[in-house]
């Protein structure tokens, strides 16, 4: 059975996006560019929500981030994905499809099959529907040492307490920690 994993990075007040979808307070150190790296080279299937898609693809094909980011772009480009939306029919990104519908529905059945594990980028509302349903197996939260005023906390609209275990710690340079947590 495949594993569906959560990878983001939140500010130190728990946000994971500030006003207007900003994400311009992530730190994107040679460190963490690495930890991306090497994540992409697992060939795991990256999952989105359509805002997150959106700024995805509105980055990683373009030459900037070939430039700025040669080996994460070349794993984003390359990766399967899948964006989970209701108002999206087709994807422009190569190698992405679309799901609408019933998401837990379409996520269960995911994880039966055989293939290789799925990591949600962002995506906040999905997030916390699959978290509430358990079907996440795997959170990994990178914290940034910042703090910004206002935006979307991590587990928005949460209804339920969450019983997590802490599996592991990575410290980076730029002060930057990963933690890794499992579902009780």
């Amino acid at each position: 059975m495949r594993k569906l994993n959560v990878f983001n990075f939140i500010t130190l007040n728990g946000f994971f996006k500030g006003p207007n979808h900003d994400i311009n307070w992530h730190r994107h150190g040679g460190e963490e560019n690495k930890f991306s790296d090497d994540a992409l080279q697992s060939e795991g299937i990256l999952l989105f929500g359509r805002r997150t898609y959106e700024m995805m693809y509105s980055f990683w094909p373009t030459e900037m981030a070939a430039e700025q980011f040669p080996e994460t772009a070349r794993g984003m480009n390359r990766s399967q994905k899948i964006v989970f939306s209701s108002t999206m029919k087709k994807a422009e990104w190569n190698n992405t499809k679309v799901i609408g519908g019933n998401i837990i529905e379409e996520m269960t059945r995911l994880k039966k099959k055989k293939g290789n594990d799925m990591t949600i980028l962002g995506s906040g509302s999905i997030v916390s529907l699959f978290a509430e349903t358990n079907l996440i197996d795997e959170f990994q939260i990178m914290i940034d040492p910042v703090v910004i005023g206002n935006g979307t906390p991590i587990f928005k609209g949460i209804k339920q307490k969450l019983d997590l275990k802490l599996t592991e710690i990575k410290s980076f340079k730029s002060g930057v920690v990963l933690l890794s947590y499992k579902p009780l």
